[in-house]
């Protein structure tokens, strides 16, 4: 879920500056995004990636790649575009349930796989284990927020208002306005 989150992160960061003074942060952003591909690129390069691992975890990165590209593609557009259509809207959660699912494949492959590959090949295995722990971590974080985003779009408001400043959040988030987003 870490290619899910890492774009959503970047949109409302991007948003919680004023419209005038974005550029340097979007520069920022963008090149943050693109070191991302570096270790996965480092990994695919090493030949013996290629010949001592057999426990599918070459495909999870080949998979992680294509992931952080995407990942990348959006982070750009959220950081350039305003407004934000809704195709591309619709195409970003379409992009968080893939994400969601290759989440729970690998975290059945590297957090429950037998240590084979941590003696045969460490770098690869420790990436991509701490890849899983990354986005298992935001995949918890999701489905915590899961019920509010049910009831804020049951309730419209019910939770935040902010032009009538009420709702149940809202003695929460009426100091700090950039921790709330739905």
């Amino acid at each position: 879920m870490w290619f899910y989150m890492y774009p959503h992160f970047c949109y409302i960061l991007v948003r919680y500056f004023p419209f005038h003074n974005r550029r340097t942060l979007r520069f920022l952003l963008i090149g943050a995004t693109f070191i991302m591909l570096l270790p996965q690129i480092i990994l695919l390069q090493d030949q013996r990636n290629w010949r001592d691992c057999d426990r599918n975890l070459l495909q999870l990165l080949i998979t992680s790649v294509i992931f952080s590209v995407s990942t990348v593609c959006f982070t750009v557009i959220f950081s350039i575009m305003e407004p934000i259509p809704w195709v591309i809207k619709l195409a970003f959660h379409i992009f968080g349930g893939i994400v969601f699912i290759f989440q729970l494949v690998l975290d059945a492959k590297s957090l429950s796989e037998d240590h084979y590959c941590s003696v045969t090949v460490p770098q690869l295995y420790t990436y991509m284990y701490i890849l899983a722990v990354v986005g298992t971590l935001c995949m918890i974080f999701y489905i915590l927020l899961v019920p509010f985003w049910l009831l804020n779009f049951f309730r419209r408001d019910s939770l935040l208002n902010t032009t009538t400043r009420e709702g149940v959040c809202w003695p929460l988030v009426q100091c700090c306005g950039c921790i709330w987003h739905v």
